[in-house]
């Protein structure tokens, strides 16, 4: 039985996504497209098999297995966040695109829910928030608060790990800071650095320094929210590679 992740292999001929003489980059801005859609799919995909084939632990479990459960989680939650945020930086960069003849054509073929979509994203992408819906609003959270990188990431996971491990309630999560090192890079983790990433991302989502996450409805909608955010965009992205992929087939 064929993964309902991978669908019928079809073909075209290269030249009819990418001219090698383009002057309009069309062709490059759907490729970079189809890049970002692939990601959010593979992000979709991993969040799938880790719910499907690891056994969820309890929440006051302190156990490796616990451990490397929440890193992961909280590993797709940042990559969700980071490509959320590259995909806004793509968006502007290309906005130019958006008064292109061929893209109008395209854009005009979208149904009018993806094209709602598709104007929200962009206009939290050129920093045009006025009448934000809940979906942009979100995007933008997203956006601000969770979407780091590495060299300038230290004082965000530094309020996250203090936030954590000095927290006001103390318990089997925060009373000591856990790792793992083993013969592998299977058996080594370092779960104070998860630990410090998941506190940044709760404060990110609201919730007050220094208290206890648990059972925290904020947190578990906010967390929702991520993937319905995901979820959305990669549909509209599908829906908008779609018609290219019909214009550009259809035309000599």
């Amino acid at each position: 039985m064929k993964n309902k992740f991978i669908g019928e292999l079809k073909n075209i001929d290269p030249r009819k996504i990418v001219d090698e003489n383009e002057k309009d980059n069309i062709g490059s801005f759907f490729l970079g497209l189809g890049v970002i859609f692939n990601d959010l799919k593979g992000l979709i995909w991993f969040n799938k098999m880790l719910n499907d084939n690891y056994e969820t632990p309890s929440i006051d479990e302190t156990t490796s297995h616990a451990g490397n459960y929440a890193g992961i989680a909280m590993q797709i939650q940042k990559l969700m966040a980071g490509i959320i945020n590259e995909f806004f930086i793509f968006i502007e960069k290309n906005k130019t695109i958006f008064q292109n003849e061929t893209f109008k054509e395209i854009f005009n073929k979208l149904s009018k829910q993806d094209q709602q979509t598709w104007n929200s994203v962009k206009a939290v992408a050129i920093g045009d928030n006025s009448n934000a819906t809940d979906f942009v609003k979100t995007t933008v959270q997203i956006r601000s608060n969770l979407a780091f990188h590495y060299d300038h990431s230290g004082k965000i996971l530094k309020r996250g790990y203090i936030s954590r491990f000095y927290s006001k309630v103390k318990d089997n999560r925060n009373s000591f800071a856990y790792y793992s090192i083993g013969e592998s890079i299977e058996a080594t983790r370092f779960y104070f650095s998860d630990a410090a990433l998941e506190e940044a991302i709760y404060l990110a989502a609201g919730k007050i320094e220094k208290e206890d996450p648990k059972d925290n409805e904020l947190l578990k909608r906010y967390n929702s929210r991520i993937l319905e955010t995901i979820n959305i965009m990669s549909a509209t992205i599908s829906s908008i590679m779609k018609k290219y992929m019909q214009f550009v087939r259809n035309n000599p």
